[in-house]
């Protein structure tokens, strides 16, 4: 009776482990084939600027997502309320939307003859190929993920705690503030740090909208249209050296993140 889970058990690990050699072999080859050139990439100014363009664009992402994507959390996970579902569609829809459409949403959205476009023209404020319009499309694409992540930690929090400080004489705010951020914060920050990711990794939204970036007095392509441009241009082992130059900041801004945040999980739980 004993060896049923174990096989069980086994057979998981088998399929688990097969789906983590997928996630892992491809990463393994591109470091074996363009490993040699990471230094050598890091070395050229103008993929240097493109990773700054993209490390700019994704930090302006994962602000937003948090300083309007916390409190969207909080209304979807403590109210039930007319359109509630619609709602909870359309924060899931820049996952299902392709990111090319995005971008051309973004461009008729802010920069075209209708919409916000007008208004933003007699303003002198541009979208296409400028760092505000490369932000808000690697936003569109990336918020989501703080949303979520916040607001199933907000879910898991016993309502009460916010109903007994309100009824000891506490606002709403004053309880969220006081009871529910000190809790979620850490989700908060590590929701942040996905959407940060995810905002750094996108390309398809940036075809459109901003395939070379105003940065200073020169044109600078985002990280990810580099290296497509490397490929077009150059072939694919002069983009894989890019390409793991790229994988090597990203990653490494990431996991510096999350170590942080751990360390700080762990002062605060010995403490």
């Amino acid at each position: 009776m004993r060896a049923k889970p174990e096989i069980f058990v086994l057979a998981l690990s088998i399929m688990g482990g097969l789906l983590l050699l997928f996630f892992s072999y491809p990463i393994a080859v591109l470091a074996l084939v363009g490993g040699e050139g990471l230094l050598e990439a890091l070395s050229v100014r103008t993929f240097e600027l493109a990773l700054l363009v993209t490390i700019i664009t994704s930090t302006i992402a994962a602000i937003a997502s948090v300083i309007f994507g916390v409190p969207l959390a909080y209304l979807l996970s403590r109210f039930n309320f007319r359109g509630k579902g619609l709602i909870e569609a359309l924060v899931d829809l820049p996952i299902a939307v392709p990111h090319i459409i995005v971008g051309v949403m973004i461009v008729l959205a802010f920069s075209w003859y209708v919409g916000l476009g007008p208004l933003l023209h007699k303003l002198g404020i541009s979208v296409v190929d400028t760092i505000l319009g490369a932000a808000l499309a690697v936003t569109y694409v990336s918020a989501t993920y703080t949303v979520r992540v916040v607001e199933t930690a907000i879910s898991s929090l016993d309502p009460e705690l916010e109903l007994t400080a309100m009824s000891l004489g506490a606002s709403r705010g004053r309880a969220f503030l006081s009871i529910v951020l000190p809790k979620i914060w850490r989700s908060i920050v590590g929701g942040a740090l996905t959407s940060w990711a995810r905002a750094a990794s996108e390309a398809g939204a940036l075809f459109i909208v901003a395939y070379e970036v105003y940065f200073g007095k020169s044109l600078v392509y985002p990280a990810p249209v580099a290296i497509y441009e490397a490929f077009v241009g150059l072939g694919i082992l002069e983009a894989a050296k890019f390409s793991i130059a790229m994988l090597v900041v990203v990653l490494s801004i990431f996991a510096l993140g999350r170590a942080l945040l751990e360390i700080r999980r762990g002062t605060r739980a010995e403490g």
